[in-house]
């Protein structure tokens, strides 16, 4: 069925509703770590690990509840019915396999813009982005066997589903189907993840990131896709921090550098337009047309 005016007001309402308390989040806790704290740096545990996924739960349950008021509107429920092909899967697991390379120019020039701001703020965007990031959990950790499965369960697997849920199958297919363009319903989603995330150091690398999986949602027609990338995406930074230590160093006057950089850059757009073609069907139904 084609969306009414009804539904698309009803969608635009739900996406003020979501996008106001996922920034009032992302505004608490950019409070919350900007006050000086004289406690000492927390010790991080499997108990630890669990209750950072039950806690993403519990922030998200708002955001959840009104999914599921709205479930009775099938065009507002996330995609998940779309038969999972081989083909594409294998070029997700390749395109996240190399997306680290890819995005190497970026961090350098992520690294040359900061080098122009005022050391104190500078020192403060990193700090931030340091506490937000799963880089802090990770090296923090003894690396046991134990361990590395719960990292790899509390930080990859988890965040993935619980991510996509809220921000690809909630709050971008609403603001698709309220009327917004799908390249503005991927972008704004984007922009809110990122914003949620306080990557501010990474905004840009991470913004590409969430870019393709909104990309992935719309394309795909499912959550399985940017579910699978996400995961991995998390799972390949886990092991990078794990197997080096702390985030592996670029040198950007090393030749290879941008041998490798251009040549990863170049496959990641094939298999984009790989997956474009395979994952696009000529009866695809997208939440503001028929259904």
């Amino acid at each position: 069925m084609m969306n009414t005016p009804s539904l698309q007001a009803k969608a635009k309402k739900e996406v003020f509703l979501i996008s106001g308390y996922l920034l009032f989040l992302a505004g608490l806790s950019l409070y919350l770590m900007l006050i000086p704290s004289n406690t000492q740096e927390p010790n991080f545990t499997l108990e630890t690990l669990f209750l950072n996924v039950v806690g993403t739960v519990v922030i998200f349950s708002p955001i959840l509840y009104i999914w599921w008021r709205s479930s009775d509107e099938v065009t507002l429920n996330p995609m998940v019915s779309q038969d999972i092909k081989p083909k594409p899967v294998l070029s997700i697991i390749t395109l996240a396999a190399i997306l680290p390379a890819a995005l190497m120019p970026v961090d350098v020039l992520v690294d040359h813009f900061l080098t122009f701001l005022p050391d104190d703020i500078s020192t403060a965007a990193q700090s931030i982005n340091e506490q937000s990031n799963a880089i802090y959990i990770v090296q923090q950790m003894e690396h046991s066997a134990l361990v590395i499965v719960s990292l790899y369960i509390a930080l990859a697997a988890m965040p993935a589903i619980i991510e996509e849920i809220v921000f690809r199958g909630i709050l971008q297919h609403r603001m698709h189907a309220s009327g917004l363009k799908p390249m503005w319903a991927i972008g704004l989603s984007s922009l809110i993840f990122c914003i949620m995330h306080l990557q501010l150091v990474n905004l840009l690398p991470m913004m590409i990131l969430s870019s393709i999986l909104g990309w992935l949602y719309y394309h795909g027609q499912s959550l399985h896709y940017s579910v699978l990338f996400h995961a991995l995406n998390n799972a390949i930074s886990i092991t990078l921090l794990i197997g080096f230590g702390g985030e592996p160093s670029t040198n950007e006057s090393n030749p290879w550098f941008w041998v490798i950089s251009v040549g990863a850059i170049f496959i990641a757009i094939m298999l984009l337009k790989s997956l474009h073609t395979t994952l696009r069907s000529e009866d695809i139904a997208h939440p503001n047309q028929a259904q």
